[in-house]
C-alpha cells in the first residue's frame, strides 16, 4: 500500500514540475539575474532582432541603466515574428485601445526592421516624440548622424524614430556550389537572372520582411537609374515625359529581372534567416539577403586560412544605406525608460556594440553582432582595431543614391505584384523558364513570358496603390485572381511555344 502511495505521489509531484517548471523559466529572460520579480523598473520591447542581439543589448542596458541610477531592470522582449508580424500586432492593438480610450498598448519600444515601418506607424500616430534630439543635439550633424545619406532617412524629421544600425542588401553565394554550376561569383542582381541559376536560388516571400521588399525595390531603382542614363529625350519631348517614360522603362526591365531571378528560385521562404544558412549548407547556390545575416554565416564557415565556402557582397551601383530605427510608443507603460534606452543606443557605447569583437572593450559578451553603427564618429583608427567587419560604411556606398520619389509610394504594389507574378505562380514560371532556356530563348516566347502590362509602372503606382490602400480586402483578393491568372496563362503559352519551336500567330 505505501509502495503504491509513494508511487503515485511521485507521479503528481512529477506532474506538478512539468506544469510549473514553464512558469518558473519564463520569470528569467535573455538579460542577466534580473528577473520580474526582482527588479525596480521593467521595459516591454518588441522587436524582428535575433536572440543574439537581445541578450547583448538587453544585457548591455541593464548594466547601463544600473550604473547611472543604481536600479535594476528587466527586459521583456516581445518577439511575434518578423516586422510584417509585429505591424499588424500594433496596428490592432492601438485599434483596440482607441475604442476603449486607452492612449497605450503596454509597448514601450519598437526596436529593429525597416524605415518603412516605423515611417507607418508615425504617420498612424502611434510613436511618441524622442526626447535624444533635444537632450543630444550635437549627435544629429553630418559629422555624426545625419539627416539624409544615400537617398535613405535617417531619422524622423519630426523626432518619432530614429535610426540606430545601417543595413545593405546584396547577395550571398556558396563557392563550391557555383564552381559546381560553372558560374562566376555574381557582382550585380543581374547575374541572378542567369539561367545556369535554375533551381538554385534561395528567396524569401516580400509580402512577409520588409527588409526582402526593399532589396527588390533596390533592384527596381537600379534599373530605373539604368534607363534615365541610357535614353535620350526625343524631339519634342518635355523632361515630364521624358522622366515617365525612363521610369516606366526601368520598371519594366526591373520587373522582368525579378521574373528570372523567381524562375531561378528553388523556394520562397518566410523567414529571411533561412537564406543565408540554405546557402551555407549548400542547399541553395545564392540567395538575397540583408549584410548582417551573410557576414554571420561568412564568418561562422571561416577556416583557420581565413577561406570560406559562403561569401557576402553588396551589389555594384544596386543598394543604399539604410537603417534599422528604434522608436518609443505612444502611452509607453514607463516612457522614462522607454526614452533611456534610446539614448542607450545611440551613446557610443551603445553604438560600439553593434560590431566590436567579444573581449574587446565595449565588445559583446558572447558573440560579434555584425551590425554597422550609425554613428559616424565611432569609426576611428582605435576603434575599428577590435571591429569584426573593420571598414567604414560611409566610404563604400558605390554610387546609388535611392530616390523615394521612383518607388517608394509603390512600396505595397511591389510586394503585391511580386507575391501574384511569381509566388501564386511559382510552378508555371519555373516551367516556362526552364522551357524557354532548353529552346534557346525564341524571342516571341520570350516576349509573352515578359508581358507585364497590366502591372506596368502607371498601374502599380496608380490603380493598384489605391486598391490596396482604399479599397477592401475582397477587392484586393480579385485582383490578386486576375492578374494569377494573367501571368499563369501568359507562362503556359510562353512555355508551349517554346516546346513547340515555333512563331506565336500573327
Amino acid at each position: 500500500m505505501n509502495k503504491w502511495v509513494n508511487s503515485k505521489t511521485m507521479v503528481a509531484a512529477a506532474l506538478v514540475l512539468c506544469v510549473a517548471a514553464p512558469i518558473v523559466l519564463s520569470k528569467k529572460q535573455d538579460g542577466g539575474n534580473v528577473t520580474v520579480d526582482n527588479a525596480d523598473r521593467r521595459i516591454n520591447i518588441i522587436t524582428p532582432h535575433n536572440e543574439t542581439i537581445r541578450r547583448e543589448f538587453g544585457e548591455a542596458f541593464q548594466d547601463w541603466w544600473r550604473e547611472k541610477t543604481g536600479e535594476s531592470v528587466y527586459v521583456n522582449w516581445l518577439t511575434p515574428g518578423g516586422t510584417s508580424e509585429i505591424r499588424k500586432i500594433l496596428n490592432g492593438k492601438y485599434k483596440a485601445a482607441e475604442r476603449v480610450g486607452d492612449d497605450g498598448i503596454g509597448i514601450d519600444i519598437f526596436f529593429g526592421g525597416g524605415d518603412y515601418d516605423f515611417r507607418k506607424q508615425a504617420q498612424a500616430g502611434h510613436l511618441a516624440k524622442l526626447e535624444v534630439f533635444e537632450k543630444h543635439p550635437a549627435w544629429f550633424s553630418d559629422n555624426v548622424i545625419p539627416a539624409y545619406f544615400t537617398g535613405e532617412k535617417y531619422y524622423d524629421p519630426q523626432h518619432a524614430w530614429v535610426g540606430v544600425c545601417l543595413s545593405r542588401f546584396g547577395i550571398c553565394y556558396n563557392l563550391d556550389s557555383l564552381k559546381r554550376l560553372k558560374i562566376k561569383p555574381p557582382t550585380r542582381w543581374s547575374d541572378l537572372g542567369d539561367p545556369k541559376y535554375f533551381g538554385s536560388i534561395a528567396l524569401a516571400d516580400p509580402s512577409k520582411s520588409g527588409s526582402v521588399s526593399r532589396a527588390f525595390e533596390m533592384l527596381i531603382q537600379e534599373q530605373i537609374h539604368e534607363a534615365v542614363t541610357a535614353l535620350q529625350r526625343k524631339p519634342g519631348e518635355t523632361q515630364i515625359q521624358f522622366d515617365m517614360r525612363a521610369r516606366s522603362d526601368g520598371w519594366d526591365k526591373g520587373i522582368n529581372l525579378i521574373q528570372k531571378i523567381a524562375s531561378n528560385a528553388r523556394y520562397f521562404t518566410d523567414s529571411a534567416t533561412k537564406i543565408p544558412h540554405d546557402v551555407a549548407q549548400g542547399n541553395a547556390a545564392a540567395g538575397m539577403c540583408i549584410d548582417f545575416y551573410g557576414r554571420t554565416y561568412e564568418e561562422m564557415l571561416k577556416k583557420d586560412d581565413g577561406s570560406t565556402r559562403m561569401r557576402w557582397i553588396s551589389p555594384k551601383g544596386g543598394t543604399s544605406m539604410s537603417v534599422d530605427p528604434v522608436a518609443v510608443m505612444k502611452g509607453a507603460p514607463d516612457p522614462e525608460i522607454a526614452q533611456a534606452f534610446v539614448e542607450f543606443l545611440l551613446t557610443k557605447k551603445g553604438q560600439l556594440l553593434w560590431n566590436a569583437k567579444p573581449g574587446t572593450p565595449h565588445g559583446t559578451q558572447y558573440r560579434a553582432l555584425r551590425r554597422m553603427p550609425v554613428r559616424k564618429d565611432v569609426y576611428t583608427e582605435e576603434n575599428m582595431k577590435h571591429f569584426a567587419d573593420p571598414s567604414n560604411p560611409y566610404d563604400e556606398v558605390g554610387g546609388f543614391v535611392y530616390e523615394s520619389e521612383l518607388t517608394g509610394k509603390g512600396f505595397k504594389s511591389i510586394q503585391f505584384i511580386i507575391r501574384v507574378m511569381c509566388l501564386d505562380s511559382h510552378q508555371e514560371l519555373k516551367s516556362a523558364w526552364e522551357k524557354l532556356a532548353a529552346a534557346n530563348m525564341p524571342p516571341d516566347a520570350m516576349n509573352i513570358f515578359f508581358d507585364t502590362a497590366l502591372v506596368s509602372y502607371q498601374n502599380a503606382m496608380g490603380d493598384i496603390r489605391r486598391q490596396l490602400s482604399e479599397g477592401s480586402k475582397v477587392q484586393s483578393a480579385n485582383l490578386a485572381v486576375k492578374l494569377g491568372k494573367y501571368f499563369r496563362r501568359n507562362y503556359k503559352l510562353a512555355g508551349k511555344l517554346a516546346e513547340e519551336g515555333g512563331q506565336a500567330d500573327e
